[in-house]
């Protein structure tokens, strides 16, 4: 919601790699905050890319990591000016970059937050999955796993960066990293629809010992077990969910959410 007026846009750059992808969030940003467009949301999907964020610690890679080197398990590593530590970006993954112009910016920043976990909330569960947050950690998780990361950086008074929602993402690629400094399973929103259908992805493993790590090769394959989100089950669906019925959702309820959740002008009264 842009504070002068009331609106927003939305932009789809598909598939794209995270260095053209934040050369444009920080063009549009720093038109933002001249005040020469309105607020702005941008999708992405990336190419694999490893981000670390400024809380970022050596540790978070699980293996042994130089860096000098621009790599690590083959895939790119980036710094992210946003809070939080390491994560992992990549193909089935919908990423989502709103630039906001807040009002007393770093003040509003834990209210943005909020939104943000909610409003993934209501997404996943347009979509029959059952999610909630954890009140030591910032992200969004369901009973098999944490399925959305979130990390906001704030310069100038606008925001930058924003949340990721794992729609299909190969889990093998988090297997060398502590993803956001802990050590847990991945969810994706296919790993529930997969299964009504009689399919469900296998959980792959990345060989940590070894160093290797193969991305984007996941196959279904049979199973019959009684799933345990009861949320779920009332959507039986063998079709796979698109990144683009994910954006789409997330579109919707950006505009219905930031009416409430978002800081307007009377907001930056002191």
């Amino acid at each position: 919601m842009t504070l002068e007026t009331q609106t927003i846009e939305f932009r789809n750059l598909g598939l794209l790699d995270w260095d053209a992808a934040a050369r444009e969030q920080e063009r549009i940003a720093d038109a933002r905050a001249r005040g020469e467009c309105p607020d702005t949301v941008l999708f992405v999907e990336h190419e694999p890319v490893y981000t670390c964020g400024l809380r970022f610690r050596p540790e978070n890679f699980r293996l042994s990591y130089d860096p000098s080197q621009p790599t690590y398990c083959g895939i790119p590593v980036r710094r992210a000016y946003r809070g939080g530590e390491l994560t992992y970006h990549g193909p089935g993954q919908l990423v989502v970059y709103p630039i906001l112009r807040l009002p007393h910016g770093g003040q509003h920043l834990r209210r943005l937050i909020d939104f943000y976990q909610t409003l993934i909330i209501e997404v996943l569960g347009e979509l029959g999955i059952a999610a909630f947050t954890c009140p030591d950690a910032i992200g969004v998780w369901t009973d098999r796993g944490k399925i959305a990361s979130i990390g906001v950086g704030l310069r100038r008074g606008v925001t930058r960066n924003g949340f990721a929602i794992n729609v299909a993402t190969d889990p093998r690629a988090f297997e060398p990293i502590l993803a956001c400094g802990r050590s847990e399973p991945m969810a994706n929103i296919n790993d529930f629809h997969l299964e009504y259908g009689g399919l469900t992805p296998p959980c792959f493993r990345a060989e940590v010992g070894s160093g290797m790590l193969e991305v984007g090769k996941s196959k279904a394959v049979s199973s019959h077990r009684t799933p345990k989100n009861k949320a779920a089950s009332s959507r039986r669906s063998p079709e796979r969910i698109s990144i683009d019925e994910v954006r789409a959702l997330v579109e919707k309820h950006f505009i219905v959410l930031s009416r409430a959740w978002l800081p307007t002008r009377e907001d930056a009264s002191p």
